[in-house]
């Protein structure tokens, strides 16, 4: 399955605003609102564009992670930047004092894009990573829902097609 998570930030004490989990078939499998304990960051507000007015009625961390522990455990988690989502969810985990998810090792699409795509950064002595939607104007994907947390799994998703598709020929 794949994940994504819009959130309030991104440092050590950010949350969720949004969580989008969907199949390797592309069914939705969750898309919910995530109301935060604090305030959104107003770089992240511009990016995702999510706002209080929008988090006013939605569930807070806690209530969704019984669904969220049922989906995920046991599962192959697929992330396009698996390094921020996985801190995020382990930020969560942490503030709630909630149980950690057991999954099976979660897997990079950015990263194996970056390796797939094959531009080096010597600075960093690795495959240069690229943005979501720099990646999808790459393949000629079509961006629609960029930064919606759903949106971006179902982009991954199509990325990871074109890789395979690509690799198989």
């Amino acid at each position: 399955m794949i994940l994504d998570g819009e959130t309030t930030g991104t440092e050590a004490d950010d949350e969720f605003v949004q969580i989008g989990i969907i199949s390797s078939a592309g069914e939705i499998l969750l898309d919910t609102l995530i109301k935060p304990t604090k305030a959104i960051h107003p770089g992240a507000a511009r990016v995702h564009g999510i706002t209080p007015d929008m988090l006013a009625g939605a569930p807070t961390f806690p209530a969704i992670f019984p669904q969220l522990r049922t989906m995920l455990a046991g599962q192959q988690v697929i992330a396009y930047n698996v390094d921020f989502d996985a801190r995020i969810l382990a930020q969560a985990g942490t503030r709630y004092r909630l149980d950690e998810i057991a999954t099976s090792p979660w897997q990079c699409a950015m990263k194996q894009y970056a390796r797939y795509y094959g531009q080096w950064n010597p600075k960093y002595n690795s495959f240069k990573w690229v943005k979501l939607t720099e990646a999808c104007a790459l393949e000629g994907i079509t961006v629609t829902g960029a930064h919606t947390a759903a949106g971006d799994c179902l982009l991954t998703l199509k990325i990871i097609q074109n890789m395979a598709a690509a690799l198989a020929e």
